[in-house]
């Protein structure tokens, strides 16, 4: 034992009373080896006989805290690093001619119903706490920006002089005008490299495996890449109509994302620059396969954070389809197997153009590069339903073709809103019409999600971001009507039509929250494709701006718990697409301080405001008095039960926490959803 000092009622400095022994913080009892020095040790030890180890450096602190201590120095080392790059660059820039000022930051992160925005992206944009972020500029933040992203020999890539401005519609959600220059920060972690394990890329064995993974995730959308003819043409191992080496590095890139293995997923990033140094010569030389690795690398870059170059990429894929001509081989028929095969390929390659593109303008609010005609032609092939083509496609094609209609009509300003109305309506009947038309296997069960296949739920997912999307726009149209003092006065006829938009779009919102979790719970975290993660934000940020009312008080205690789910499964899935990271992070911007703000208190674990906050939530005082309507209300306060377990008390009566997790009752659920009915 370690002799120290009896405390003293005198002033003195200040000392951590929660400091005791190892044997006394498992057993969470008060130990007296502080104020009762003794050789023999503390008194609770001496009772129960056990060994009192004292750490004598010990400053009262759990243990997790030193971690998160380790790992905000870490981040200090890197802005160092950074600070000594920036002084050495601007040291030589003054031997030069002329030193470039920074140029203003033009930051609009508003609701995705308002007019389109141009972004750039000099510095990173921060927008306010309030739930509506307005339009803001300035030249330098008012909260410390991330550290540059470090490549793998330790440098850091050099920003552009001049940027050139962004381009967002009304349908993109504020989260993608953040900088893409942050996406590969939590990409490489250096408690990860080192473990010391360095994977071969290069191994045959590795690589059959991630390229096994990626057959299986691809299924989970849109069939890009037809197995048989890749397996066939790979053997070959040189650049032919269906494979090409462009193509297999893209697949490898986009296979590593979903392995548990962090080391693996590390290999995701050399694939992906051995891919973009093949990029050039794949697009002078087009082929079907080089068609596929543009429209796998657009994906790739949109989930790394990239949207500039994975809509650049989209669109090469989409002028690749003309200049291939497949668009025209779709419509022809054919009688040899070889010509039929070619064809269904075809049809394959155009659908999946039609829905990546489709998907990636109503993300990013852009205009489609695909012709109507050739829109035309793959909604003739769909309605046909030929027993080749497989039914999923063709329900993706068939909501993705109104789809790009819808998008078109939101973010083009230069339609008169009467008009935009009109347009909506007839799309929106377009696209119930579509769903409605969906043969049993394909259609939406409320009480049997389990039975729905892996890939209905991210078109499900889908079509509800879209009536969101459509239920806004009425919304809006509804509460901008111009009308005269004397129609107002007794007419309340627009504001219930706004209202009953607000609340069909909170329901579709709803219901993406419980398809997404209801996968994770059912099939795992690590299958969950990419076409979930903008339909999670956009659903989330439905239902805190529904939440955030203040006549949706009464709700909040039941909805909130499939919010706070909603977002743990993003955070859950953000080591696999680091995007989540900034969706997560204007999430906790649109609560600003809100009720809903302290279920983020563990979002975005990389970033220093998360360390701090999450420090601070254990202090807080829980006021649990053996009642269920307190863990109700702590729940909907969206708090982690993991992060409070220490502050329980043992005496709480056990019908708190029933044996199997938390009790129906308390989420509310529907008894065929007991799959999920033990939310964590």
């Amino acid at each position: 034992m370690v002799d120290r000092p009896k405390a003293t009622s005198t002033a003195g400095t200040f000392r951590r009373a929660a400091i005791a022994c190892q044997s006394c913080r498992l057993r969470k009892v008060k130990c007296d080896a502080q104020s009762v020095p003794s050789d023999e040790g503390c008194g609770p030890c001496q009772r129960a006989g056990q060994e009192c180890l004292l750490d004598p450096l010990s400053d009262g602190r759990r243990s997790v805290s030193r971690k998160f201590v380790d790992k905000l120095q870490q981040r200090i080392e890197t802005l160092e690093a950074l600070n000594q790059g920036t002084a050495d660059r601007h040291a030589s820039g003054l031997n030069g001619d002329a030193i470039v000022p920074l140029a203003d930051v033009a930051v609009q992160l508003q609701d995705p119903n308002t007019s389109p925005r141009t972004i750039t992206t000099t510095e990173p944009p921060r927008s306010s706490d309030n739930a509506d972020p307005v339009p803001s500029t300035r030249l330098h933040s008012s909260r410390q920006t991330p550290p540059a992203p470090t490549l793998r020999d330790g440098t850091f890539p050099e920003k552009p002089r001049d940027p050139s401005p962004c381009f967002y519609g009304a349908t993109s959600h504020p989260h993608v005008v953040s900088p893409s220059e942050d996406s590969h920060v939590t990409f490489f972690d250096e408690f990860d490299m080192m473990v010391g394990i360095d994977l071969d890329p290069n191994s045959q064995h590795l690589r059959h495996h991630v390229l096994q993974s990626f057959f299986k995730y691809q299924t989970l959308w849109v069939d890009i890449v037809n197995k048989e003819s890749f397996l066939t043409h790979q053997v070959n191992g040189t650049n032919s109509r269906w494979y090409s080496k462009f193509l297999e590095n893209t697949m490898l890139a986009c296979g590593t994302r979903l392995s548990t293995s962090k080391s693996v997923r590390a290999l995701g990033f050399k694939f992906y620059e051995w891919a973009k140094d093949e990029a050039l010569s794949a697009m002078s030389e087009p082929t079907p396969a080089n068609l596929q690795g543009f429209l796998l690398l657009s994906e790739y870059e949109v989930t790394q954070g990239n949207d500039r170059p994975g809509w650049m990429f989209c669109g090469v894929a989409c002028r690749m389809l003309s200049d291939l001509g497949l668009h025209e081989l779709v419509g022809t028929t054919a009688s040899a197997k070889e010509a039929v095969q070619e064809n269904n390929l075809a049809y394959a390659l155009l659908s999946a153009c039609v829905v990546y593109e489709g998907v990636w303008t109503l993300y990013l609010g852009r205009p489609s590069s695909i012709p109507s005609s050739v829109m035309s032609i793959a909604s003739s092939r769909c309605r046909e339903g030929r027993k080749s083509d497989s039914a999923w496609l063709n329900a993706w094609v068939g909501l993705c073709v109104p789809m790009a209609e819808v998008s078109h009509v939101l973010n083009d300003q230069s339609i008169a809103d009467s008009d935009r109305s009109t347009s909506l309506r007839k799309l929106t009947k377009k696209i119930e019409e579509w769903y409605e038309s969906l043969p049993p296997e394909l259609a939406y069960n409320e009480n049997g999600l389990t039975n729905m296949d892996m890939a209905g739920y991210g078109l499900h997912t889908q079509y509800c971001k879209v009536q969101i999307l459509l239920r806004r726009a009425f919304s809006r149209s509804s509460n901008t009507r111009k009308r005269r003092h004397s129609q107002i006065t007794n007419d309340t006829g627009p504001a219930t039509l706004s209202e009953e938009s607000t609340v069909i779009g909170y329901d579709y919102a709803l219901r993406i929250a419980r398809l997404i979790v209801t996968y994770r719970e059912a099939f795992g975290m690590e299958k969950i494709p990419s076409i979930m993660l903008d339909n999670a934000v956009v659903a989330a940020t439905a239902m805190i701006r529904h939440l955030d009312k203040p006549d949706s008080l009464g709700e909040t205690k039941q909805q909130t718990i499939w919010l706070r789910q909603l977002v743990k499964t993003m955070e859950s899935v953000q080591p696999h697409f680091p995007v989540v990271g900034r969706m997560l992070d204007s999430l906790r911007q649109i609560c600003g301080n809100g009720p809903l703000c302290n279920m983020f208190h563990f979002v975005h674990r990389q970033s220093t405001d998360a360390l701090i906050h999450e420090e601070m939530v254990p202090n807080q005082h829980l006021n649990l008095s053996g009642s269920s309507n307190a863990l109700d209300g702590f729940l909907a306060l969206g708090s982690d039960l993991d992060s409070a377990w220490d502050g329980f008390d043992m005496t709480i009566a056990q019908d708190i926490f029933p044996a199997g997790g938390l009790h129906d009752s308390v989420l509310d659920l529907v008894p065929s959803e007991a799959l999920i009915s033990s939310l964590s």
